[in-house]
């Protein structure tokens, strides 16, 4: 029996990194092994699928001991690990996006080349910019030169919004649909989405895993381009759940945002305005062409509200 090869994936309990792992977990030649700070808890959202979980924190003061070990023998390392309190940081807790978005990734990519693993994968975002304005795509455009310069083959993903059973934002909108009388929707509803279902990404990520894609970056999102309100009105009609939609201005958003910085703990913040205000449009057709991928349809992939 031929030995397995051994894949590392960090941010496997979130959304994105479970529907990967449970991939990667049904390939008889490979092993996986998670790094993760609360092994039960990421056992309890992975479930059965057999692989390693191992204690680690990203943003601990001993990963640059740690991770090196961590990913010995590794053939592959694949992170989605963000940020996930966005949009609104908290640096207090070291929960922002230069922490966490590039300062994980960046220790995760330098001990992988200290372990000697070959390939890098890694899940950015459309428009990741090292020089843009928001620190969430600035830290994910650093993030991408660094991995880069690193001399290791990878392979970069930008999606726009992901989404899929267990999700945030389309889970946030469904019980939003059930709960309360009024739909909001941040400025006037028009930011133009590419949503792309987890299924394909994870699909991706795969084959990534495998050698395809090498040394690539590909705009990840769905066959379709709509606006915010446009989505939320494709949840509302598949779930069978129609309320009245009410738009927040953009300059009370950004006004709400400076405010709430005054506080001690803001709860809302100017760039997280900003963050809510911007598109995510993207051009895949470069991603369909490397991994012969037939995107999902946006009211099929959408289908498991259906029955809620």
């Amino acid at each position: 029996m031929a030995k397995k090869e051994t894949v590392v994936v960090a941010g496997g309990s979130g959304f994105i990194g479970r529907a990967v792992v449970h991939r990667l977990a049904l390939k008889p030649n490979l092993e996986v092994r998670v790094l993760t700070r609360d092994p039960a808890r990421a056992r309890a959202r992975i479930g059965r699928d057999p692989v390693q979980l191992l204690k680690l924190d990203l943003l601990g003061p001993t990963r640059g001991q740690e991770l090196p070990e961590a990913l010995a023998g590794a053939r592959a390392v694949f992170t989605s690990v963000q940020f996930d309190g966005y949009p609104v940081e908290d640096p207090g807790r070291k929960r922002t996006f230069e922490q966490v978005d590039l300062g994980a990734t960046v220790a995760l990519l330098e001990a992988a080349r200290r372990a000697g693993a070959p390939r890098f994968i890694y899940v950015s975002g459309v428009g990741a910019d090292a020089r843009a304005r928001h620190p969430a795509f600035r830290a994910k455009g650093l993030a991408e030169d660094a991995i880069r310069r690193s001399g290791l083959e990878f392979t970069i993903f930008r999606p726009s919004l992901v989404y899929g059973p267990g999700d945030r934002v389309v889970s946030m909108a469904a019980a939003a649909l059930r709960f309360a009388p009024v739909l909001v929707v941040p400025g006037n509803g028009r930011q133009k989405l590419q949503p792309i279902f987890v299924e394909d990404l994870a699909t991706c990520a795969e084959l990534a895993v495998e050698g395809r894609g090498r040394n690539g970056v590909f705009e990840a999102g769905g066959p379709r381009c709509v606006t915010l309100e446009e989505f939320l009105k494709v949840i509302m009609q598949i779930s069978r759940r129609h309320r009245p939609i009410v738009r927040l201005p953009a300059a009370f958003l950004q006004i709400a945002g400076r405010l709430a910085e005054l506080l001690p703990r803001p709860p809302f913040s100017a760039d997280a305005a900003m963050f809510l205000l911007a598109d995510s449009q993207c051009q895949p057709e470069a991603l369909q062409r490397e991994f012969g991928l037939s995107l999902t349809p946006l009211e099929e992939g959408l289908s498991y509200l259906a029955s809620r």
